[in-house]
């Protein structure tokens, strides 16, 4: 068991502070000394929760922010600049926008610029600037956080993984020696939908990786390598540096893309079988105590096509695939035993939507849906039989096709 505790203990000091502190707080501290352009300290107020969008602009990437009422309504509260570029293009990964295991920073990676942002979620859900750094790769897309721990996800040229720790005030500095190839190491000119704007040479790794992802307790690392359909393990030692435990061959041109982690090592993981129509699936695994993987639904149809992403809902029992290609949602059941089982093929229908990252409000009650091609987010409710209510398609908007990554808190 690693033996990071850092940040949970200055998260419980920081709780302390604001119970003794709280009736004087000024307003620099309230509402960030660098808020977001546009906003007014009125306009901060009355949200109890937040969902992130990702500009992905290849001329300068930002972070579009929204307040999330209690019935779950968002209105936009401003935009933030992450000093970095994105592609403006699609890209092929989940997770390039998160939040820290406590809600404290928010990461967002810059793929064309090679660059991680940091940003301090302030009170009031503004956010603050706090550091850009290099990713220590090419073209990263995916980030996942495990205390103060975090891993990116290169996806150019090579492709890698490497890892930082995350400091008291939410600064990155790199592990020395944490970089992990790939299966593959070599590369190829990248497609025209993935490949940054106006660079027709730009390289991407031949896996195809798409999605970094630590499990619950924080003991191992998984990634998706889409194009020659499989899944690393790796375990996660004291000094936070990775060894690779497995190279899990899964079924052929299943293309394992997003994934998520329920209790007990259950893993469920969206195959888009090469986003060929009728073809979309999820599959899942128990991950061992040893960081390998068991199957227990090898692969599970759902008749729609590309299934790409997953998200869980906070009580395990279900999990949701965002199907771009037939502008629909898929749900599963997620078994004791780790399988699944399908629950509506077509949970909710986006028709012209584009329906790709996902996020799921603190509570569990809100589910959240970037649409790529609409460039808006809509908002669901999760009702307690897994099935989804549409509350609005059009929820969120101010942001650019070709917007990548959604967090929600």
């Amino acid at each position: 068991m690693r033996k990071y505790k850092t940040r949970k203990l200055a998260t419980i000091t920081a709780l302390m502070l604001a119970a003794f502190g709280i009736m004087t707080f000024t307003q620099s501290a309230a509402f960030g000394r660098n808020p977001i352009p546009g906003l007014t300290p009125q306009s901060k107020i009355g949200g109890v929760g937040a969902v992130y969008v990702m500009t992905n602009g290849v001329h300068g990437n930002a972070v579009v922010h929204f307040r999330r009422a209690a019935d779950g309504s968002l209105a936009n509260a401003g935009t933030i600049s992450t000093g970095g570029r994105g592609t403006g293009n699609l890209l092929e990964n989940q997770g390039s926008l998160i939040l820290s295991e406590g809600g404290e920073w928010l990461f967002a990676a810059n793929p064309g610029s090679d660059e991680i942002t940091v940003f301090k979620v302030i009170e009031g859900d503004g956010l603050e600037f706090v550091q850009k750094i290099s990713s220590g790769g090419d073209r990263p897309v995916s980030l996942t956080v495990s205390e103060n721990l975090l891993y990116v996800l290169n996806t150019g040229s090579e492709g890698n993984i490497t890892g930082f720790n995350i400091g008291s005030d939410g600064s990155l500095s790199p592990i020395a020696n944490s970089t992990r190839a790939l299966s593959l190491t070599q590369s190829e000119i990248c497609p025209p939908l993935v490949t940054d704007a106006g660079d027709p040479h730009a390289l991407c790794s031949l896996t195809g990786a798409t999605t970094v992802g630590f499990n619950p307790n924080g003991d191992f690392v998984v990634v998706t390598e889409r194009l020659p359909d499989r899944i690393d393990t790796f375990t996660v030692g004291d000094d936070g540096r990775l060894t690779l435990v497995q190279v899990f061959q899964t079924v052929q041109d299943s293309t394992p893309f997003g994934f998520a982690f329920a209790k007990r090592g259950r893993l469920v993981v969206a195959n888009a079988f090469l986003d060929e129509v009728g073809r979309g699936a999820a599959s899942s695994y128990i991950l061992s105590a040893t960081g390998n993987l068991a199957p227990t639904t090898a692969t599970l149809g759902n008749g729609q096509a590309a299934s790409c992403w997953v998200i869980i809902t906070n009580n395990g029992r279900y999990a949701y695939t965002s199907n771009p290609v037939s502008d629909s949602l898929t749900s599963y059941t997620i078994q004791e035993n780790g399988s699944i089982t399908l629950l509506r093929a077509s949970a909710a229908d986006l028709t012209g939507g584009d329906p790709r990252d996902p996020g799921m409000s603190d509570n569990g009650r809100y589910l959240y849906i970037l649409n790529n091609i609409t460039a808006v987010v809509s908002s669901f409710r999760v009702e307690g039989d897994g099935s989804l209510t549409l509350l609005r398609f059009d929820a969120g908007h101010g942001f650019p096709a070709g917007a990548n990554g959604l967090a929600a808190r």
